[in-house]
């Protein structure tokens, strides 16, 4: 993909992605109380946390073919609005055994080389491990991390490093 067009389209996601935040915060209400799935009761916001638009509109053939999942800075936990996609490619993968994926981690550039291609690779693991939870095979996912070796953005600004963390799920066989 061109650099022109990646940056169009990251620039209608996170338009797509304020409205979103917009409309979901009159939704849910004050919920400052609240826990997340760990517990700790915090809310994140951002191109990480909404994952270029999110699950929630996409029809089926939309969130199969959305491979690309963000994390929060120095996280691995996988986005809610990132599952959708993710379980519409495990069901893809669950129906077609013969079919197998790569999943590659990647950090933005800050941190030491190794310190990168561990984050990395616990990102993959944590898609591959949700993956793996509703039945796909271990032996259709292989995982590697290039940490931040292929940046997706060559910026040193907060958005470029958003860019950066992210989860790329690729298929090698269909």
């Amino acid at each position: 993909m061109k650099l022109k067009t990646l940056v169009q389209v990251m620039l209608v996601s996170c338009t797509i992605m304020g409205l979103t935040a917009c409309s979901s915060m009159k939704k849910h209400g004050d919920q400052s109380g609240a826990s997340d799935a760990n517990g700790s009761g915090s809310q994140t916001y951002g191109a990480g946390d909404s994952s270029n638009f999110g699950g929630g509109n996409l029809t089926p053939e939309q969130l199969l073919a959305k491979r690309t999942y963000y994390f929060e800075y120095d996280k691995t936990d996988v986005s809610d609005n990132d599952k959708p996609a993710i379980m519409a490619n495990a069901n893809h993968l669950v129906a077609n055994a013969h079919a197998k994926v790569l999943l590659e981690g990647h950090t933005d550039p800050r941190g030491s080389r190794e310190y990168n291609v561990a984050l990395g690779e616990r990102r993959a693991n944590s898609v591959a491990n949700l993956m793996k939870s509703k039945g796909v095979g271990s032996d259709q996912i292989r995982v590697i991390s290039y940490g931040a070796e292929r940046l997706a953005a060559a910026g040193h600004t907060e958005q470029d490093y958003q860019q950066d963390r992210r989860a790329v799920l690729v298929y090698l066989q269909q």
